[in-house]
């Protein structure tokens, strides 16, 4: 019992040294330096695919889901890239597609690869970008072709 006693006394004197101590530093006007980076947790992005033989041809386009959750509140430039296609001079994506003309607005907008939408998420909210897709042409629909289309995010 004179061991816990002594150990609770020798603890009860540590804690009292410890807070006049730190009392006294900071009576002194200490500074205390910080080194490194505070970060964030980025967005996710849901991984989307899009069937060329059901996109829409109509004027409307089809919704593209393109589903995103930060964890805080984030200010992005959204840039969509046609992936493994030549530079076009027309404002349509071919996703790699030969033939493949698609067009894809933002609120009514027409986008072309490259473009930038300026975007600000809330945190700890899952939201879906408003996209659409209209397939405006593509050589022979029928057969099965992957292609792809690269949404990028550049945090600011």
């Amino acid at each position: 019992m004179s061991s816990v006693k002594s150990a609770f006394q020798n603890s009860l004197v540590f804690s009292v040294f410890a807070v006049i101590s730190s009392l006294a530093f900071a009576a002194s006007g200490g500074t205390i330096h910080f080194s490194g980076a505070i970060t964030e947790p980025a967005c996710t992005v849901q991984n989307q695919t899009i069937d060329l033989q059901t996109l829409n041809k109509s004027q409307s386009g089809n919704q593209i889901p393109l589903n995103v959750h930060c964890n805080a509140s984030q200010s992005v430039q959204i840039s969509i890239q046609d992936a493994g296609a030549a530079p076009r001079a027309v404002k349509t994506f071919s996703g790699g597609v030969a033939g493949a003309e698609i067009a894809i607005r933002h609120n009514a907008a027409l986008l072309a690869p490259g473009d930038k939408i300026n975007y600000t998420f809330a945190g700890q909210k899952d939201v879906v970008v408003p996209l659409t897709a209209t397939l405006r042409n593509t050589a022979d629909a029928g057969a099965a072709k992957n292609g792809s289309i690269l949404v990028s995010f550049d945090y600011r």
